[in-house]
């Protein structure tokens, strides 16, 4: 009868050397290295930007009211009419 031969495990085992680093530190690592890349506004170019988008938003909710209020008086007028 043959001898059966045992069979270890662990010699099927992938030995993985040290790499770079992954998960949540390397993650930040590499925002940090994004964030050295970034050209950054100046105050007078944010300031301007800023104040293109408060006049922006402030016209488009004043063109998206007016045309609700013209709405919401139409349908009022044409749906509560009073038969002749």
């Amino acid at each position: 009868m043959a001898k059966a031969i045992p069979t270890d495990p662990r010699t099927n085992r992938v030995q993985r050397t040290p790499g770079p680093r992954t998960g949540l530190i390397r993650g930040f690592e590499e925002i940090f290295n994004e964030l050295r890349k970034v050209i950054w506004p100046s105050m007078a170019e944010l300031r301007t930007m800023t104040f293109v988008v408060i006049v922006t938003v402030i016209v488009v909710s004043l063109v998206l009211g007016l045309i609700d209020y013209v709405l919401a008086h139409s349908i009022v007028k044409f749906e509560f009419a009073k038969p002749s």
